[in-house]
């Protein structure tokens, strides 16, 4: 009985080397490690699986079974493989260094690229907000973007995924200045911003007329990164005289507080016009429509008397960019309760804009 164990286990281990240098012999044939870039290894964010593996050899066989697989990274300390869809750019720009990892690739791997992209000149050119080498995911925001694909300077919606979202958001990007994210463009006095919670919480577009992000989307853009929120005003001159109200780490909460607005800093010195801090005072404040009033103060009817939705507290606010857009032949405001005013402003604007910069 001993002598049949042993004889079964010298079998295994027999067995073992034999696969064991079939693995090497296969991984030497379809594997390669470049010779350049020859201190990096693939960003994690290119990685779409992580598993354990006792081996680097081990690791490249499982990804020789899979199709999408371009390359393998092996961390040694904690033997972890990543199965990676893209590979090492010659530029070395999608690479990191670690000293414990080690970046292997399929020797005939061709650079392919994911959703919709287009291969030009050897390089990806990605659509809708997808970015990175191989257009493998999606942007976090509209300046990620700018940074990293679209500089055409235009108007566009495009698909973001800011960091922790649980899903990703359309969001209207100006790619130009570092990209902008677009929350509001009211172009019209025929169209008004008096609008129910739902659509201030789902967003809604009229382009070009008319445009807001959605509280949701704004919510996580503005918990990914410090965030400048600009508010533009075009006043009714000849030229178009546009002024700009700037607040930095501006950043608001999520739907439990009712999107409370937690952080508004006014820069007079980034502003072009001297104004009231309108957000100082409303900083705690939850957001309101005319159907969700969360005024701390009950009873004041804030949006409803405002004719659109923003923060209010107490005496509801010192600016109303929500307004409606009155026009008088001089372009003084009217001094009704509904139109879009900012104090100490003696005039009202023709077309009302908000973005955010990251």
């Amino acid at each position: 009985m001993l002598l049949g164990n042993s004889l079964l286990l010298n079998l295994l281990s027999l067995l073992y080397l034999y696969v064991q240098n079939i693995l090497c012999e296969q991984f030497h044939e379809e594997f390669i490690r470049p010779d350049f870039c020859t201190d990096k290894v693939l960003v994690s964010l290119e990685s779409y699986l992580t598993q354990e593996s006792t081996s680097v050899i081990q690791c490249a066989a499982r990804c020789s079974l899979d199709n999408k697989c371009l390359s393998v990274s092996y961390r040694e300390t904690d033997k972890t493989c990543f199965l990676n869809f893209g590979r090492l750019a010659y530029d070395c720009g999608n690479g990191v260094t670690l000293t414990d990892t080690v970046y292997y690739q399929k020797k005939d791997s061709v650079k392919e690229c994911m959703n919709n992209g287009t291969l030009v000149n050897n390089d990806c050119v990605c659509y809708g907000g997808y970015v990175g080498t191989y257009c493998e995911r999606l942007m976090t925001d509209c300046s990620e973007g700018f940074s990293e694909m679209y500089k055409d300077g235009k108007f566009g919606l495009y698909e973001v995924l800011p960091p922790g979202a649980p899903r990703s958001f359309k969001v209207i990007c100006r790619m130009k200045w570092g990209g902008r994210s677009m929350i509001l463009r009211h172009f019209t006095h025929t169209y008004t911003l008096n609008r129910t919670w739902v659509q201030y919480l789902d967003g809604f577009d009229h382009w070009p007329v008319a445009t807001w992000i959605g509280l949701d989307t704004l919510y996580w853009l503005s918990r990914s990164k410090t965030s400048d929120l600009t508010i533009e005003f075009q006043k009714k001159h000849l030229p178009p005289e546009f002024l700009r109200i700037v607040y930095e780490k501006f950043k608001i909460g999520n739907s439990s507080t009712n999107y409370q607005l937690l952080s508004a800093q006014l820069n007079y010195a980034r502003s072009t016009v001297n104004v009231t801090d309108c957000l100082f005072g409303l900083i705690g404040s939850a957001f309101s429509s005319y159907d969700m009033d969360n005024n701390r103060v009950p009873g004041l009817g804030c949006p409803l008397t405002y004719g659109g939705a923003w923060w209010y507290n107490g005496a509801c606010a010192q600016c109303n960019p929500t307004g409606n857009l009155y026009h008088n032949p001089g372009g003084n405001r009217t001094w009704v309760n509904d139109e879009v005013f900012w104090e100490p402003f003696d005039w009202t604007p023709i077309r009302v804009s908000m973005w955010l910069n990251n």
